[in-house]
């Protein structure tokens, strides 16, 4: 549920690998209350307060956010031939900023509208998360910890084929490297993402309360105070051995995977460029 809130108006960035970026944009009015209904069934009287609402994220993203990404894409184009992972991680850094705007966004209406949920819909809501939590249980836990270190592999490797194609035996070897270095993160994470709905599953039963709505700002703009302290002692070097692994990808690439990964990346700024509202030149400057 959390990362659906901070998805809410970032999925763009998020689906980066999608090939008609411009057409999931375009539809984002109602691709969002689709995704919700995979959490909970709004009703119609919570339907039509939600419309106004959306298209005003919507038009704030489309005004303020969209400019960052298509500077946050050039930026990262000029990445490819100079992958030092402190650049990278100031692109990741980015990321982590362009989230957490979001997540300041949409905290006063998320709000609001998780106060207003009858108990049905809180019961549904967690019915649909722990039946999304078993499956990820079964996916990521069931295997054994060299399985779930192989799946890793293989995850990876699908991911990074539509942007630097077949791997080489070096790059390959990296991403092994780097799956076996965080080991046992699966657990790590799903007890993680576990801490955090309890705390909201918490604030939702006193939904009423005067401290509510501090207590949704902490959950959606202060993710980190919930951290376990297994994930919390795991973050940074976990990030760490992300961003390494990323720059010795792109330092062992050969001419035509750059090549490649440049293409796309430019794909998806013209997609997204495509996609602009009419913003004058002093906010595309001010969103730097």
């Amino acid at each position: 549920m959390h990362k659906f809130w901070l998805s809410l108006l970032a999925l763009p960035l998020l689906l980066v690998a999608c090939s008609r970026i411009d057409l999931a944009y375009r539809n984002l009015d109602w691709l969002i209350p689709w995704k919700l209904d995979d959490y909970l069934a709004l009703d119609e009287q919570q339907r039509e307060w939600l419309k106004p609402r959306l298209q005003e994220h919507l038009n704030w993203h489309c005004s303020v956010e969209l400019p960052r990404y298509l500077l946050w894409l050039r930026d990262t184009q000029a990445l490819l031939n100079d992958p030092a992972p402190a650049r990278l991680n100031a692109q990741l850094n980015e990321f982590d900023l362009a989230l957490q705007r979001i997540a300041v966004q949409i905290t006063p209406n998320a709000t609001e509208l998780l106060s207003g949920l009858e108990p049905n819909q809180v019961t549904q809501l967690f019915a649909a998360l722990d039946e999304q939590n078993a499956e990820l249980q079964k996916t990521f836990l069931t295997p054994t910890l060299p399985e779930q270190i192989e799946l890793r592999i293989a995850r990876m490797n699908e991911r990074l084929e539509p942007w630097l194609g077949e791997l080489n035996a070096q790059q390959l070897s990296s991403v092994e490297a780097w799956a076996e270095e965080i080991g046992a993160q699966n657990t790590v994470w799903l007890e993680n993402r576990a801490a955090w709905q309890q705390a909201l599953r918490e604030a939702l039963e006193n939904r009423h309360a005067d401290d509510f709505s501090p207590r949704m700002q902490a959950l959606l703009q202060e993710r980190e105070r919930f951290y376990t302290q297994a994930y919390r002692a795991r973050y940074a070097s976990n990030r760490e051995a992300m961003v390494q692994l990323f720059a010795d990808l792109l330092s062992q690439a050969e001419r035509d995977q750059l090549e490649r990964a440049n293409n796309r990346l430019e794909e998806l700024h013209d997609d997204l460029a495509a996609q602009q509202c009419n913003v004058t030149s002093e906010s595309v400057a001010s969103a730097r």
